[in-house]
């Protein structure tokens, strides 16, 4: 299994874009990834992106969707507790997070780029990914605050 540290050496790059909010809250989000070489392992590169996104980045707005912040807002985090997010990427943590839409799977050749885009609408469980998030101490809850 490839962990997101070894990903992120070979990723160029990666982009969230809001597909909306399910019934359950949950954000759907376009992902697209694009390496230089193929994926070995798309289906994981895909949600692992997709929840790092949620996580540090954000989801972009667009079409009728609105953005969402990222949940993390401290940049340093992944730095500050390096071996809590070493486990979380490599034993696989991130999948309980993320769902992809059976059929959205998409892998291609870029030949402007000559880079490999990997593309999935993915749905994120958000609010159960922070109160994870919270729960371990990665993020502040609002009980936290009083």
């Amino acid at each position: 299994m490839s962990c997101l540290g070894c990903v992120l050496v070979h990723a160029q790059d990666y982009s969230l874009t809001s597909e909306g909010v399910d019934n359950n809250g949950n954000f759907v989000v376009r992902i697209v990834v694009s390496t230089k070489k193929p994926a070995k392992m798309a289906e994981d590169l895909v949600k692992q992106y997709a929840v790092h996104g949620v996580m540090f980045r954000g989801v972009a707005a667009a079409k009728d969707y609105s953005g969402q912040p990222p949940l993390v807002k401290d940049p340093n985090v992944e730095q500050t507790k390096k071996a809590w997010f070493n486990a979380f990427w490599n034993e696989g943590g991130y999948k309980r997070y993320a769902t992809i839409t059976p059929s959205s799977m998409s892998v291609m050749k870029n030949k402007q780029t000559k880079m490999t885009e990997t593309s999935a609408l993915v749905v994120v469980s958000s609010s159960l990914l922070k109160a994870y998030l919270e729960e371990e101490g990665v993020i502040q809850g609002l009980s936290n605050l009083w």
